[in-house]
């Protein structure tokens, strides 16, 4: 069922993978501008010295890329037919192996792709105000338009929500990530918290999957890039797993950017590591920023697993600026943007702070108001009060990754969500002017 992945879709953009030499290490390009090194050594100072979560640490404008973090999210669906062709797997097995592909298939746009394609430095997102929104499609000639959906549904701490769906293909996921990143060594740590739970209608198999840490190294060069770290899940509702271990280059020897993996069967209900009531169906390994390869154990055959370079990712439609809502992401941060792109760095500050200030005040009013803020697009479900699918696999996960936390935010019209009946505290919706980008009427995968 594995399909082959030089099949490219018609309207995808040979832009996205350009070079299939990427970057194995530090890019050639500073992101520091010669007259900005004092800021720069400034800065790096504080962090060094910094014991909190550097997420609150004010960035300065020269190190911000323009981009807002929620956009990040939609990368999740730079393949939208490798996400789709899931559902036409026809056993449990199958579907684990192919869910498995497309994690893999959404990190390199997720975590390499800036750096590789600019050749210059990995550059700090903004970070999102309350309630800012993102929206997305993607339209494939087989499988139809994808959608992905992205709401910050919490400053303090920062959260963000997402959801995407293929209703011509009947899959859909919600999920929501946060960082929390310190100081270590010569390269910063991130722990993504988190989690993203995928559905599909023609079975009633759940797959709850958790998020990779990243390592931001060569910070002190001037010139950052991404490794990913960690142990990450893929948990199936049918008593399957996928588990991947993301490596870093050690200091003297071997490459960047490889993993390994494996999918098993464990009937357990808990995991432990390498228990004996894993039964291990395939191994996979390779390079998860080009190639990477995936072995039957009984039969020895193996085959690519997904390759990078084998086509490009699909093109992304975002509506213009100015037909997007005050709460869109490329809305909100435009006047930054802007002043960005042309190096102007003072104005880029004062819109940024600007922003900043009038969350602060909007804040202030909501609390001496009494006003709760809520999410227009999510609601918070705590595993206690989730099906017992999703509870059993975040259950059996929860011992070997605690981030994942004990709850999800979930689109408030996906088909599993029933909402509760309103409390009678006094709320502020998060946005009062919804966009238009997408109904907000039930999904149409129901």
């Amino acid at each position: 069922m594995m399909s082959d992945t030089k099949s490219v879709s018609s309207n995808a953009s040979g832009s996205s993978n350009k070079g299939s030499s990427t970057p194995a290490n530090e890019p050639s390009g500073n992101i520091v501008p010669t007259s900005y090194m004092g800021d720069f050594m400034s800065f790096l100072k504080g962090i060094l010295s910094f014991t909190g979560d550097l997420s609150s640490l004010t960035c300065p404008s020269f190190l911000l890329n323009g981009i807002s973090l929620l956009e990040y999210g939609a990368h999740w669906n730079d393949y939208p037919h490798v996400l789709a062709e899931v559902t036409k797997a026809t056993d449990s097995e199958e579907r684990m192996k192919l869910v498995a592909r497309w994690f893999v298939s959404t990190l390199y746009g997720s975590y390499n792709k800036r750096v590789a394609e600019s050749n210059s430095g990995e550059k700090k997102p903004f970070n999102p105000i309350l309630g800012e929104q993102f929206f997305a499609t993607w339209d494939d000639p087989e499988f139809g338009e994808t959608r992905f959906i992205c709401e910050q549904v919490s400053h303090h701490p920062p959260v963000s929500a997402l959801y995407f769906e293929n209703a011509k293909a009947g899959i859909y996921g919600s999920g929501h990530f946060s960082q929390k990143s310190k100081f270590k060594g010569t390269s910063m740590k991130v722990v993504q918290e988190g989690r993203v739970t995928l559905r599909m209608k023609n079975t009633d198999e759940i797959y709850c999957l958790s998020l990779p840490n990243l390592n931001i190294c060569s910070i002190l060069s001037g010139k950052p890039f991404l490794e990913m770290s960690s142990t990450t899940f893929i948990r199936s509702s049918k008593g399957y797993t996928a588990e991947f271990q993301w490596h870093t280059k050690p200091m003297w020897y071997g490459e960047y950017h490889k993993f390994d993996g494996k999918i098993f069967r464990d009937s357990a209900d808990v995991y432990a590591p390498n228990a004996s009531s894993q039964d291990t169906i395939f191994t996979i390994k390779g390079k998860w920023v080009a190639e990477s390869q995936i072995t039957n154990v009984k039969t020895g055959e193996q085959e690519v697993f997904f390759d990078v370079n084998a086509q490009p990712s699909a093109d992304i439609s975002i509506k213009p600026v100015d037909e997007q809502s005050p709460l869109e992401s490329r809305r909100v941060w435009q006047s930054v943007s802007e002043a960005l792109t042309r190096a102007d760095y003072d104005t880029a500050s004062k819109e940024k702070t600007a922003i900043e200030e009038e969350q602060r005040a909007l804040r202030k009013g909501r609390a001496e108001a009494n006003v709760m803020w809520k999410p227009s697009m999510f609601v918070w479900i705590e595993d206690a009060d989730d099906e017992d699918a999703v509870k059993g696999c975040y259950t059996y996960l929860y011992p070997a990754k605690d981030s994942i936390g004990n709850g999800s935010w979930v689109y408030k019209f996906s088909p599993n969500v029933k909402l509760p009946p309103p409390g009678n505290t006094p709320s502020a919706s998060g946005t009062q002017t919804p966009s238009d980008a997408f109904s907000t009427a039930q999904s149409s995968v129901i």
